[in-house]
């Protein structure tokens, strides 16, 4: 049987719980929305169009405030068109306002860092800002490997190559699962440039950015781990993908989209 193509999130997924995996992406069972993924996707839809800006139009003397302003639109507009997502989720109104200002807010704290950064250039802001600019949202697939990802941002400045994800969540460092998935990413893109990016890092949005030196170690870590997730998923038998239980199958505000399969009424898990 033909490899199934994996990625960051397959292998995350295969290693917090076998079961979920093989109910995701074997047997393709529909997950709930959430709000957190909703307002991730929101969040980084309005980085997108911030990304796009051309400064060269904005007054000097006034475009730092400018753009705080074009961002905080770009945020609204996102966050109206996915108005029927939104409405869609067990939530009160209050609720909902709730997440868009605090979006607002990790957006806002993430440009005010940026443009600190860029204040710093001896080119001076506007050039600083064009030469900052990532390439976005693309997606790199490796035959070799058959393992694919969209990477957020690659920002290639001089002699530095930085690949970049964005995150919504309250974490503020670099997890085991997060460091895989730029050790991919890295891959990804020294098999298709032929070069090793820089750095490779994650962008909280509500923290601030951390970063990783890339090197043969986190690429022998991508390695290891596609190999391990290809020889665990050759079969499409539910039995072959055991249930791994934990506190992520259920918690105080939630559970696992798939916990009725696993659990009983009273919390047991069920016979097979």
């Amino acid at each position: 049987m033909a490899r199934r193509i994996q990625s960051p999130s397959s292998i995350n997924t295969y290693k917090q719980c076998p079961r979920k995996y093989y109910y995701v992406y074997i047997k393709k069972l529909q997950t709930l929305p959430s709000i957190h993924l909703i307002r991730g996707s929101i969040a980084h839809s309005a980085l997108e169009d911030f990304f796009k800006v051309d400064v060269d139009k904005l007054p000097e003397t006034e475009i730092s405030l400018l753009l705080k302003g074009l961002l905080k639109d770009f945020l609204l507009q996102k966050w109206n068109s996915a108005k029927d997502e939104l409405e869609e989720l067990d939530m009160t109104e209050a609720q909902r306002l709730f997440y868009y200002e605090e979006t607002e807010q990790m957006l806002m704290f993430w440009i005010e860092g940026l443009m600190k950064k860029l204040s710093k250039d001896k080119d001076g802001f506007k050039i600083a800002f064009k030469k900052w600019i990532p390439r976005t949202e693309e997606e790199y697939i490796s035959e070799q490997h058959q393992i694919k990802g969209f990477i957020d941002a690659i920002h290639e400045v001089e002699d530095e190559i930085i690949v970049m994800d964005y995150k919504t969540s309250k974490r503020d460092h670099i997890t085991p699962e997060y460091k895989l998935q730029l050790a991919i990413y890295a891959l990804l893109y020294q098999e298709k440039h032929g070069k090793l990016p820089t750095k490779a890092g994650i962008n909280f949005l509500r923290h601030g950015e951390r970063m990783i030196d890339v090197d043969e170690e986190l690429l022998k870590l991508a390695r290891f781990e596609i190999e391990q997730i290809h020889a665990a998923t050759e079969s499409d038998l539910k039995d072959d993908y055991p249930r791994k239980p934990s506190p992520l199958c259920k918690w105080h505000s939630g559970q696992c989209d798939f916990y009725d399969l696993c659990y009983d009424k009273s919390g047991k898990l069920k016979q097979e």
